[in-house]
């Protein structure tokens, strides 16, 4: 097994959602607005005339604020919803519902609201809460009934109010419910091409691609000059798995209306669809129509990328970044781009300049990893500190980011602490033990490795990578090779062509002695993955089948491509 091919896959699987952490993001407001939101402010204004309240009705509403206030908001929500019930007042009926959606009881919602509809003054705020509860609780009718009211009521065109109320639908309803509402209301609105691509979506998101796919074309015949039937006809082409059509679609209709959002769609598709070259040059036409068209420019920027053409691709982000377009992402890119050419200080300057955004992360990790890279081990691991105290849901992560720098500079008994610490605050994270497991093996702390990785084993006892591990430290770092074959044989009937494996399972026949069986299982994994420690296994192997010169070769190659492995260094030396 190879310990660096091993904490690899360890990084892989816990570092992967670090640009997974959640960042703030704008919220878009449509005609009729989602349900309440624990961040959302509930108002303040006063709600019934003093003169007015009873004693009982003063109780329950002094109960309400006094719950609200300790934190305890299901009795908050239960004062309210008697509250609304004994005043029958639109307001308190109105505030009872938002408290009992931000507890998430939809049915003391429901009564709540069922009091607010009743008032033929209701607001369009109250519709659109009733609205959200109704469709929660699948009650279909009074769904549509405050659909209706919305769409007499509101002041934009009648095919945008569809498109939203479509998207509430499909937030706030189960499949059964969003099905009955849409079909009523595509009924009632046959000649509506906003309908039609409302229900399109909605049937797209529950995989009903066949009903959506005809929603779509529906939408197209009713009106051919929207662009937005065709983006949403191609869209379910796509998830149809069709992407084919799906540009065809998007070609036809742009060469046809020549519109900015169908020629951007059509680029963007060409990209996901890898053919960056016909991307690129739907782009360029593009901007030669609209040359600061932000969007397209940093379309062309990316795609640029995978055509390694990474001096257009800086030109372009740098002139977005100069016009104040995309900074933050347009900064990231470059700070990429610079990394990538190894120019460290441009690289660090621009990833500085990323704000915290959906690229923050990922730029500060980068940061870490150049500092270390270039020797100041010391500010990396400030980066990943102050990472772990600005984002305290994702310390694990971010430990094992640090772990992943300290590894690389070969610190490992600082590495082993800094796993200790981490383990500690976060004693059920595996990911963690089986990281320190790889520490504890590199400072020859052999007992507290195979605890860790038995704990690994107890919770997930088809773990290959932990399998693997523990028979790999048995074979090479103790004669235990029966319990040593026993692991790894579990691992290769999991992953039988894994490289890692097969360089263990090799090098546990050559610890017994077993030099031919060793050699066919070590030019299996060298073959997979020519890496450093597989190449030193394989020389060995070589070696002691009197085939020295053969092995000098392998040792030599490996050299060229891994100048610095301790383990080709320490085997040249002791055999050479």
């Amino acid at each position: 097994m190879l310990l660096r091919i091993l904490w690899l896959a360890v990084m892989a699987i816990s570092l992967v959602a670090c640009a997974q952490v959640k960042t703030d993001k704008a919220v878009t407001q449509s005609l009729v607005a989602g349900s309440v939101q624990k961040d959302e402010p509930m108002s303040d204004e006063v709600l019934v005339e003093p003169s007015n309240l009873s004693s009982e009705l003063l109780y329950s509403l002094l109960g309400g604020e006094i719950a609200g206030q300790r934190g305890d908001v299901s009795m908050a929500s239960a004062f309210y919803l008697s509250a609304a019930k004994r005043s029958q007042d639109p307001g308190i009926a109105l505030r009872a519902a938002q408290i009992a959606l931000y507890n998430k009881d939809v049915a003391a919602a429901k009564l709540a609201v069922d009091i607010l509809v009743e008032d033929k003054n209701a607001s369009v705020q109250a519709k659109r809460l009733a609205l959200t509860v109704y469709l929660r609780a699948g009650d279909v009718e009074k769904s549509l009934s405050q659909i209706r009211l919305l769409l007499e009521k509101n002041e934009i065109p009648k095919r945008n109010a569809l498109l939203a109320i479509g998207d509430v639908v499909s937030r706030h309803a189960n499949k059964n419910t969003a099905i009955s509402v849409m079909t009523v209301l595509v009924g009632e609105n046959v000649k509506e091409a906003g309908v039609f691509v409302a229900r399109s979506q909605i049937m797209s998101n529950f995989s009903l691609f066949n009903q959506a796919q005809k929603d779509a074309n529906k939408a197209v015949e009713l009106d051919a000059n929207w662009q937005t039937g065709y983006v949403q006809l191609a869209q379910v082409l796509e998830r149809k798995g069709d992407r084919q059509a799906a540009l065809l679609v998007l070609k036809e209709a742009s060469e046809k209306l020549k519109a900015r959002q169908l020629l951007m769609v059509y680029a963007q598709l060409l990209a996901k669809n890898k053919q960056y070259l016909a991307a690129k040059e739907q782009l360029l036409t593009l901007l030669k129509h609209e040359k600061n068209y932000p969007e397209a420019r940093f379309s062309l920027g990316l795609v640029y990328l995978k055509l390694d053409d990474a001096e257009n691709a800086k030109a372009t982000f740098k002139a977005l970044y100069e016009d104040n377009a995309f900074r933050s992402k347009v900064a990231f890119y470059l700070g990429r781009i610079a990394d990538h050419q190894k120019q460290d200080e441009e690289a660090l300057g621009w990833f500085g300049k990323v704000e915290r955004s959906e690229n923050y992360v990922d730029a500060q990790a980068a940061i870490a990893i150049i500092k270390a890279r270039s020797g100041d081990v010391r500010g990396a691991r400030s980066v990943t500190q102050r990472l772990r105290n600005e984002f305290p849901e994702a310390t694990s992560r971010f430990y094992l980011l640090e772990a992943e720098l300290l590894m690389g500079a070969r610190q490992y008994d600082v590495l082993y602490l800094l796993l200790t610490e981490a383990v500690n605050e976060n004693p059920s994270d595996l990911a963690l033990r089986f990281a320190r497991s790889i520490a504890a093996t590199e400072i020859d702390q052999l007992v507290e490795a195979e605890k860790d990785l038995l704990y690994v084993l107890d919770k997930t006892p088809s773990n290959a990578s932990a399998l693997n591990a523990l028979g790999y430290t048995l074979a090479s770092k103790t004669f235990r090779f029966k319990e040593a074959r026993k692991y790894l044989a579990k691992a290769l009937s999991l992953r039988p062509d894994d490289a890692a494996i097969l360089d263990s399972m090799g090098w546990l026949n050559y610890r017994e002695g077993q030099y031919e069986q060793a050699l066919v299982l070590l030019e299996r994994a060298y073959k997979k993955t020519p890496e450093g420690e597989v190449a030193a296994h394989l020389g060995e192997a070589l070696w002691m089948l009197g085939r020295q010169m053969e092995a000098m070769v392998i040792w030599q190659e490996a050299l060229k491509r891994d100048a610095g492995n301790r383990y080709l260094i320490e085997v040249v030396k002791r055999l050479k």
